[in-house]
């Protein structure tokens, strides 16, 4: 006969989480800089970086829109942590 074998399973933590996904990906403009010298050419040749995020959104408002891309949370407090956490005005969308 087969002998059963249990398996100890892990503790869910119980914590609502009411942050939804990003659908897809999240598409904006960024600021460029530098600090260097730079040529009339170069000068010309800037333009805003187009910037991708996915992650959950912690915010929406008119004016802007605030994302996480990871979080954290605390077994014994059940706080919920935010890591790469970006506030993104909605004019640059």
């Amino acid at each position: 006969m087969t002998q059963r074998r249990y398996i100890k399973k892990k503790k869910k933590v119980n914590t609502d989480f009411p942050y939804k996904p990003i659908k897809d990906k999240l598409t904006w403009y960024d600021a460029q800089s530098n600090t260097g010298w730079l040529s009339k050419d170069s000068m010309n040749k800037l333009k805003p970086a187009i910037s991708k995020t996915k992650g959950w959104i912690y915010e929406e408002t008119d004016e802007y829109i605030k994302t996480f891309g990871t979080y954290s949370i605390d077994p014994d407090t059940k706080e919920i942590e935010f890591g790469e956490v970006l506030c993104i005005p909605k004019n640059w969308i």
